[in-house]
């Protein structure tokens, strides 16, 4: 079969064009000018390493993290910038002042990282974790509260919750989730890893004690760039998980509680720095800006997923209000593949091998297995990539 082409943008991204890219859920993609960016800032780190690190990173940081800001609805001093969204998991569960016995709250759709974390934190700190198991396929997003309000007890201090899950790709009401938990008295944490500028955010209006997200994936800035947002109240009891030398810092004071985290140590910091270059260039360089850019994305994966579930001859795994730029694919097929963060799947990798297909294949739920695609849409894609998605599984699973 001929490959597919990709829509106009692709000459914003170095994508490889030989590969039907379906991916960009996984690590995003970053575009030519705000690559181009951030090796301008590198050859300023290199031409002066002291002058950048002393006098123009702290400049560039904080110009960056009040764009993100805005961009997010937050006030940038509740913000700092992490590597990646599982650190910001990791802040947060360090710094939890809970005692033993207290019972943490995470679900059955939680990234297996974060998952992972808790598990560690709560076996380290004995604390017993409880798992809100939400059903998939889905039929609305009222069972996710449901599965959420059923799992608490009155020993419930902590909880986290997705705003868009990784595995399955569903929007979470986390608007009703947080004021349910919120009201039993739970601290809660979001991990929005998938959520800046997949969907509209205004963090200081959701309430949440914590939120985590990642900024290389749908804002696609550089990798390494992503946002802990603590709520004010909260501030004073979270702490970075390498301290330097604002460790002494009064975190009443302005700006103090970021200075904790702004030099864990010499480290290249670029990407932070290009954050809000690559709001700007969204926003300037598309008609319509972010607004439309979300609700292209979101019209090509629900004409993409129906298309795809027909040709498969599948179910639709979840109502289209709980979808935004991510949708699985039901297959049929009876080779399972094992849990891992690196294993790939025989499915995937004869899509990879054979027809320059780049998507995730998995399996989801352990006690009932099955096996799914989950497709990505970002502007450079195709409505026609789809479709060859779509042939090359079906002439694989006929075989």
């Amino acid at each position: 079969m001929k490959l597919p082409s990709y829509s106009p943008h692709i000459k914003h991204w170095a994508l490889d064009q030989e590969i039907v890219f379906l991916n960009h859920g996984s690590f995003g993609a970053t575009p030519k000018v705000i690559l181009e960016k951030q090796n301008q800032l590198r050859m300023c780190m290199e031409s002066e390493p002291v002058r950048f690190s002393i006098r123009e990173l702290y400049p560039l940081y904080q110009a960056s993290i009040e764009k993100l800001g805005s961009f997010i609805g937050a006030n940038s001093s509740n913000l700092v910038f992490m590597k990646n969204a599982t650190m910001g998991v990791n802040t947060i569960l360090h710094s939890l002042n809970l005692n033993e016995g207290d019972e943490v709250l995470m679900h059955s759709h939680a990234y297996g990282a974060c998952a992972n974390t808790i598990r560690w934190y709560a076996q380290k700190n004995k604390w017993k974790v409880n798992v809100a198991e939400i059903p998939y396929p889905i039929k609305n997003p009222d069972e996710v509260v449901e599965a959420f309000v059923k799992a608490i007890t009155p020993k419930t201090k902590f909880a986290m919750i997705d705003h868009i899950t990784s595995a399955t790709g569903i929007i979470f009401p986390v608007e009703k989730i947080v004021k349910e938990l919120q009201a039993k008295g739970i601290e809660v944490l979001v991990d929005g890893a998938h959520a800046p500028a997949h969907v509209e955010l205004n963090l200081e209006k959701l309430g949440a004690e914590y939120f985590v997200g990642n900024c290389h994936k749908w804002i696609c800035s550089p990798k390494g760039s992503a946002l802990l947002y603590v709520r004010p109240d909260k501030q004073k009891s979270i702490s970075p998980l390498q301290f330097s030398h604002y460790f002494d810092a009064p975190v009443a004071a302005d700006k103090n509680w970021q200075g904790q985290f702004f030099w864990p140590g010499t480290d290249d910091y670029t990407a932070y720095c290009c954050v809000g270059d690559a709001i700007d260039f969204f926003e300037n360089n598309f008609e319509g800006g972010w607004k439309e850019i979300r609700k292209q994305n979101r019209d090509l994966c629900l004409k993409a997923r129906k298309m795809l579930a027909e040709k498969m001859q599948t179910e639709l795994p979840a109502p289209e209000e709980m979808i935004g730029n991510l949708s699985n694919i039901l297959l049929r097929d009876t080779e399972l593949p094992p849990y891992g963060f690196n294993y790939i799947s025989p499915l995937q990798e004869q899509l990879f091998t054979h027809y320059k297909i780049e998507v995730p294949v998995f399996t989801f739920n352990r006690e009932q297995p099955r096996q799914w695609a989950r497709i990505a849409v970002q502007l450079y894609n195709s409505f026609e990539q789809y479709e060859y998605l779509g042939d090359a599984l079906k002439e694989i699973l006929k075989r």
